[in-house]
């Protein structure tokens, strides 16, 4: 009995230990890993922040982004007045919906609608849009890979089908339930649709393959004929020397559509041509930086600017160092318990000059960032293609971070881990840091670099350990 009375006493002492320690640290401290630690381990907890001065961090270009079945598509021309001119446009593949008997089918029209919920960028600068049929083969993801570069307006037809001068709509929706919208608080937007009227020679055409298309017995076979005549379409945005706003087009099935409206001696009927999970669909991407206030130091790694540029599109990246990290290689003894990278977002700089409506709904932040690692090679791919991710991302979301945080205007992760494989030994080469969804959503972000007065901050928590 009194041994085992020895045995609580020195429990209870070991405890009290562990909990005067922590409570005299001013800096609340992550606790993982602590359950693992005996008593008699820990000698003291600190939190320390990395001088931001041994910190670099650089704007470069973030081009050959792979285009490939995107979940949406992405149309129009932006002259943005910090980021400069990007263009947006796209081609995809049609299926058929039904198979129509068109014998004695006489054309009547053809049309193409677009739906979009979002714009980024202005809604009063007409956006020139034109539609060609394409001449080549597009192909899917598994057997080519297209990059932003790609030059689409070659596959196609030089005579363009339609052209209109179409101004971007954006309208919140007072009257959705979701997300707990309200007429003052609206949460969702309406769905707009760009109107293309094709040339009837293309409805000919279609009529004329379908005739082809009802000879075949096998179903599966329907839409490889089809492909073979009817490649697809290309819809380009044309240019602007200002304004302008990029719109985010739903191209899958159950959005945008192309509808052949015909008759024959009893009815007047329509034939749908739908894009779906299968039919391949890429896109262009062009950025123009010439007129910007960052162009100087772009893609260089010699003059540091104070604020550093993120863009979606295959646009911008950032490059960021933190030499000092190679110093933990000693640190044997030391726990890490949080190691977090701080990024603070320049508000400094107006999104818009349009005031007509509440510009954070239109010209909103990335709703996640991404980090990736730099090899000795200083690639961000390993041997298989893949891109190097910290092992910290394996452990959650809730735990690594990235995503913009409303109340402090910043973007935090998590680099315990990674850190703690440094202090093993791993080599430091810095980060890749971009945007997520890069080629399916519009967004840009100036963020502070790491010669601004605030700078980006690098936070240690870490137990020393006997």
């Amino acid at each position: 009995m009194k041994k085992a009375k020895a045995v609580m006493v020195k429990f209870v002492a070991g405890f009290a230990l562990i909990v005067i320690t922590f409570w005299g640290c001013k800096d609340e401290l992550n606790k993982t890993g602590f359950n693992l630690l005996l008593p008699g381990d820990l000698i003291t907890a600190r939190k320390i922040m990395v001088d931001k001065t041994t910190i670099k961090s650089y704007t470069v270009l973030d081009d050959g982004l792979h285009t490939n079945k995107p979940s949406y598509n992405l149309l129009g021309t932006f002259n943005d007045p910090i980021f400069g001119k990007s263009t947006t446009d796209f081609a995809c593949q049609f299926r058929v919906d039904t198979i129509h008997d068109l014998t004695g089918a006489i054309a009547d029209s053809i049309t193409l609608s677009l739906f979009y919920k979002e714009i980024y960028g202005d809604k009063v600068t007409p956006q020139n849009l034109k539609v060609y049929e394409l001449n080549s083969d597009l192909y899917g993801a598994d057997t080519y890979i297209y990059n932003q570069s790609i030059n689409l307006k070659g596959l196609a037809y030089p005579e363009a089908l339609s052209e209109i001068m179409y101004v971007p709509k954006f309208k919140l929706d007072s009257l959705t339930s979701l997300y707990g919208s309200t007429k003052l608080v609206p949460k969702d937007t309406l769905e707009q649709e760009i109107l293309f009227k094709l040339n009837n020679s293309l409805a000919d055409k279609l009529i004329m393959i379908n005739d082809s298309l009802q000879k075949v017995k096998s179903p599966n076979n329907v839409n490889d004929i089809l492909l073979k005549l009817f490649k697809g379409l290309y819809v380009e945005a044309g240019d602007l020397n200002e304004g302008g706003s990029i719109m985010r087009v739903r191209t899958l099935a159950a959005g945008s559509i192309m509808k052949l409206y015909y008759h024959n001696a009893k009815d007047t009927l329509v034939a749908k041509y739908k894009i779906n999970s299968t039919s391949a669909r890429t896109s262009h991407f062009e950025h123009n930086y010439s007129t910007t206030s960052f162009f100087t130091n772009l893609n260089k790694t010699q003059g540091e600017d104070t604020l550093i540029y993120l863009q979606t599109t295959g646009g911008l990246s950032d490059k960021i160092y933190l030499p000092t990290l190679s110093t933990w290689k000693d640190s044997v003894h030391c726990a890490i318990n949080k190691a977090e990278l701080i990024f603070r977002v320049e508000k400094g700089i107006k999104n818009t000059a349009d005031t007509s409506f509440y510009s954070d709904w239109v010209y909103r932040y990335p709703e996640r960032l991404k980090l990736s690692l730099i090899d000795a090679n200083g690639s961000i791919l390993d041997t298989l293609g893949n891109v190097i991710i910290p092992s910290d991302y394996a452990l959650g979301d809730a735990y690594y971070g990235g995503y913009f945080s409303v109340t402090d205007s910043t973007y935090r992760f998590n680099l315990a881990n990674h850190l703690q494989e440094i202090i093993k030994g791993k080599g430091n080469y810095g980060f890749y840091l971009t945007t997520d969804f890069k080629n399916s959503i519009f967004r840009r972000l100036v963020l502070k670099g790491a010669r601004s007065k605030t700078g980006i901050r690098f936070d240690i928590s870490y137990s020393k350990l006997k």
